[in-house]
């Protein structure tokens, strides 16, 4: 990991901080530990993603995340089932759709390059999030939303465009270091 990336992955968890500093209170109990404890597994999913690609092939690889997420989803999702409704299942439908090509683009970007080249993206979760919200539910974002978003954008862009540069590439030997 070099500095640019560290620093771009500082200014976009900022970004996040400015974003979810209204609601910093600690009410959250065990939920925001919970998340929390979500973290170190989502960077050993990534780094376990990262060497598959090494031998495996990126549909493969994205078949078997999706078998194992729904076997350790099921439990939870057995203690509180429901019959879905016909406009549910296509929304079901439609998120495993996005979501699958989502990872396969994802695994696919693991392949070709570093993990931490790939997780300055992931801070525009986020963005989405609070675009969707606004869209769906009719929440709009608060000025720090905004702000934080504008920080995680600039982040992700400039760590991108450095990324993305063959002569800083080519002094830094090739897409593959750091």
């Amino acid at each position: 990991m070099r500095w640019d990336r560290w620093l771009a992955t500082l200014i976009g968890f900022a970004g996040v901080l400015i974003v979810v500093w209204p609601k910093l209170s600690g009410d959250g109990g065990f939920h925001h530990l919970l998340m929390l404890a979500c973290c170190p597994l989502f960077a050993v999913s990534f780094l376990m993603t990262k060497a598959q690609t090494r031998y495996e092939r990126t549909g493969v690889i994205v078949v078997w995340q999706a078998m194992l997420v729904t076997l350790f989803s099921l439990p939870l999702a057995g203690a509180h089932w429901s019959a879905p409704t016909a406009l549910q299942w296509l929304g079901f439908a439609l998120c495993g759709l996005l979501g699958s090509a989502g990872q396969m683009c994802q695994t696919r970007a693991l392949a070709i390059t570093d993990v931490s080249s790939t997780q300055s993206i992931k801070f525009l979760d986020l963005i989405w999030a609070t675009f969707m919200g606004w869209l769906v539910f009719g929440d709009p974002p608060s000025a720090f939303t905004l702000s934080g978003g504008v920080v995680i954008a600039i982040a992700t862009f400039w760590i991108a465009r450095r990324e993305a540069d063959p002569l800083r590439r080519a002094r830094v030997g090739g897409p593959k270091s750091g």
